[in-house]
C-alpha cells in the first residue's frame, strides 16, 4: 500500500539578478531589529524555503509541568516521588528561562554592531549566539533528565527507554509535516477500547512501532538542529538553493519518519485482527489524510433516497446497487488522493521557494496543485458528480423533493443535454459512463452543472481543499 519516496533532483534555482543594494540594507535593517527578539526570525527564515528548521523549537522548553503524567506513567512512580519530579521540572524552567533571557538580551546588544556590517557579517553575530544556545538547551535538558535518573529505582530505570520514546513523541511529533508524519499510533490503540486480550496479542508490534519510529525520530530532529546555522546563512545572502537544500535533507528525514508511521499502520492492523485491525486502520488513515478521508456528499444523498417510503423495489435495487458501487470507486478516488499527496508534498519546499522567486520578479500567475494531485482532485469531483446525476436519474421529481440536500430543479435546457451526453446510460446494465471525448461536467447541489476539467487548486499556506492551514498537520 505504501512505498518510500525520496524527493526527485529538481534543477537549481536560476537568479537572474543579485539583490540590490537597497534591497540588501533592507534585509540588513530587518535582520538588526530582530536581534533584540531572536525567534521572530525563525517564521521568516522558514517561509523563505517552504518548510520548518530546527529554529522552530528553539526558544520552546523541552519541559513543562504538564509533562508530569508522562513521567509518572512511563516509569510507574510512587506517590513520594510525583514531588521531587514536580522540584526538578520547576528548577529546569526556571534556568531554561534565565538561560534563554540572557541569549535574548546579549543579541539584543548588537544592534550598533549590525547597523554597520554587511549581510555576512550579520547572520554570522545571529549564528553564533543561536547555536551556542542550541548546545546550552540540549546541556540543560540532558542535566534534568539525569537528576531524574538519579531519583529512580532500579525496576523504574529499566523503563527508562520507554520514557524516552513516550518523550520524543510528546515533544518532537508536532514538529511534522507531511501528511501522516504526526501519527502516534499508541494513543488510537487505546482509543479503540479493545479488551485487553487483543492489546496484549498486539503488545509486540506495538513496542517495535515504538522503536522503529523514535529511531526515525532522533534523526530527523538531529537533522533539524543541524539546519539552524545553514538556514541562516542561505537567508542572510538570499541564497535559495542552499536554503532548499537544507530543506531536502530534512525533508529526507522526514520520509523515514512517514514510512514508520505507514509501516506501524499496517503492522498493528495486522496484530489487532479482523475485529478491530479494520477500525484502527480507517481511524489512521483518517487523521493522516484529513483532506482525503472526509464526509462525502453522496453518502447521505443514497440515505436519505433509501430511507424513502414510496420507493418501488425496482428503484430500491437500483439504489442499492449505485450504493454498492459507489463505495468501490469512491475508495479508488481516495486511494489516487493518497498517492497523489504521498508524491507531491515532499517536493514542496523546492516548489513553493521557485514560486516565490518568480514572484518576486514579477511573475504574477498563481500557485496551483500540481498536476497529479489537480487530476486526482478532479476525479474525485467528478465521482460525486457521476453518483449524484445517477441517483437522480433513478427518483421521481416529488421524491427528489422528499431527500434533504437534493430538492433542487433539476438540469434543463443545453446543461441536461451536455449532462445527458457526458453520462450517457450503458445498455442492459442501467448504470450511467462517461461518454467518450466528453467534456467534464459536474452537478452541483441547486442541481447546475459548472467546468471541474482545472479541479481546485488553492495556493500554499492553506489545506489542500482551501481551507485554513492545517497543523501538525
Amino acid at each position: 500500500m505504501f512505498r518510500r519516496d525520496v524527493p526527485k533532483e529538481i534543477p537549481v534555482i536560476r537568479q537572474s539578478t543579485r539583490p540590490s543594494h537597497r534591497m540588501l540594507r533592507t534585509r540588513l535593517a530587518a535582520v538588526a531589529l530582530a536581534l533584540g527578539a531572536a525567534w521572530t526570525a525563525v517564521p521568516a527564515a522558514e517561509a523563505q524555503f517552504g518548510g520548518r528548521s530546527g529554529m522552530a523549537s528553539l526558544f520552546t522548553p523541552d519541559f513543562l509541568r504538564r509533562d508530569l503524567p508522562v513521567f509518572v506513567d512511563s516509569l510507574g512512580l510512587e506517590e513520594w516521588q510525583k514531588p521531587i519530579l514536580e522540584a526538578l521540572l520547576e528548577d529546569y524552567e526556571t534556568n531554561f528561562n534565565t538561560a534563554s533571557d540572557g541569549v535574548r538580551v546579549s543579541m539584543g546588544q548588537l544592534r550598533e554592531a549590525a547597523a554597520g556590517a554587511n549581510a555576512e557579517q550579520v547572520m554570522e553575530m545571529v549564528s553564533r549566539p543561536l547555536v551556542s544556545w542550541a548546545a546550552e538547551k540540549k546541556r540543560l535538558r540532558e542535566d534534568f533528565l539525569q537528576s531524574v535518573r538519579g531519583t529512580l529505582a532500579n525496576d523504574q530505570a529499566e523503563q527508562w527507554p520507554r520514557l524516552e520514546r513516550a518523550l520524543r513523541r510528546e515533544k518532537s511529533l508536532p514538529l511534522g509535516e507531511l501528511s501522516g508524519e504526526s501519527l502516534d499510533l499508541t494513543v488510537l490503540v487505546r482509543e479503540l477500547r479493545a479488551p485487553m486480550s487483543a492489546l496484549e496479542m498486539a503488545s509486540d508490534a506495538i513496542e517495535a512501532y515504538e522503536v522503529a519510529l523514535d529511531a526515525a525520530l532522533v534523526a530527523r530532529d538531529a537533522e533539524l538542529d543541524a539546519s539552524i546555522a545553514p538556514m541562516l546563512r542561505a537567508m542572510s545572502t538570499d541564497d535559495a538553493n542552499s536554503g532548499i537544500a537544507s530543506q531536502e535533507r530534512i525533508m529526507r528525514w522526514r520520509i523515514e519518519v512517514r514510512a514508520a508511521q505507514e509501516a506501524g499502520i499496517a503492522s498493528l492492523r495486522e496484530a489487532l485482527g479482523e475485529e478491530y485491525g479494520p477500525d484502527f486502520e480507517a481511524r489512521a488513515m483518517k487523521l493522516a489524510f484529513p483532506m482525503v478521508f472526509r464526509p462525502d456528499p453522496i453518502t447521505p444523498l443514497l440515505e436519505g433516497a433509501l430511507a424513502l417510503p414510496d420507493l418501488t423495489d425496482e428503484q430500491r435495487l437500483a439504489l442499492e446497487t449505485i450504493s454498492r458501487e459507489f463505495t468501490v470507486d469512491f475508495a479508488g478516488v481516495c486511494g489516487q488522493l493518497v498517492a497523489a499527496y504521498r508524491e507531491t508534498e515532499p517536493l514542496e519546499p523546492r516548489r513553493r521557494t521557485e514560486f516565490a522567486a518568480r514572484r518576486a520578479a514579477g511573475d504574477t500567475t498563481r500557485l496551483t496543485d500540481p498536476q497529479s494531485l489537480a487530476d486526482a482532485k478532479t476525479a474525485r469531483e467528478d465521482l460525486f458528480a457521476k453518483y449524484r446525476l445517477r441517483i437522480l436519474e433513478v427518483l421521481s421529481e416529488e421524491q427528489r423533493a422528499a431527500v434533504p440536500g437534493m430538492a433542487k430543479p433539476a438540469p434543463t435546457g443545453e446543461t441536461k443535454v451536455e449532462i445527458d451526453r457526458q453520462f450517457s446510460p450503458v445498455a442492459g446494465d442501467g448504470q450511467s459512463t462517461p461518454a467518450p471525448g466528453a467534456s467534464t461536467e459536474k452537478v452541483e447541489k441547486d442541481g447546475s452543472a459548472t467546468s471541474t476539467s482545472g479541479g481546485r487548486t488553492p495556493g500554499l499556506g492553506t489545506s489542500p481543499d482551501g481551507g485554513s492551514p492545517k497543523r501538525p498537520k
